[in-house]
């Protein structure tokens, strides 16, 4: 059973990771590509019965999503004053958040499914043992 739950939190996590990248694709995200550089994944055995699986990429990925964080980097005196000055807030663009929550809502439901099995075998072979 734990190395099919190992096997499963590694294919939503690789599956992850390819949504997540579609994201960022489909809403233009990343002009220099040091967000797409800094993405990695990773799915290890944390105690005798957790696994966990990590995702880390630059915190400015999330400020994107957020819609927080300066759009451009600050050149002179003059472009600050424009940053300074009260404009429309940055659009968020949520390439993270709905993605990644969405993933563990499937994560969760395929988990479920999974310790449902687990306990009718159980069940079955207890009943079958008395017998």
């Amino acid at each position: 059973m734990e190395n099919e739950i190992f096997q499963i939190l590694t294919r939503w996590a690789d599956r992850t990771e390819m949504v997540l990248n579609r994201e960022r694709n489909r809403l233009k995200i990343g002009k220099t590509g040091d967000l797409d550089k800094s993405f990695k994944t990773r799915v290890f055995k944390q105690s005798q019965t957790t696994f966990e699986a990590q995702m880390d990429f630059l915190i400015r990925g999330r400020f994107v999503d957020m819609g927080v964080g300066r759009e451009r980097k600050i050149e002179s005196q003059e472009s600050n004053r424009d940053l300074l000055s009260p404009k429309k807030a940055r659009k968020p663009k949520k390439w993270f958040s709905r993605a990644y929550y969405g993933r563990l809502n499937d994560l969760q439901g395929v988990l479920g499914y999974q310790l449902i099995e687990a306990s009718i075998r159980s069940v079955k072979d207890g009943l079958e043992g008395n017998k």
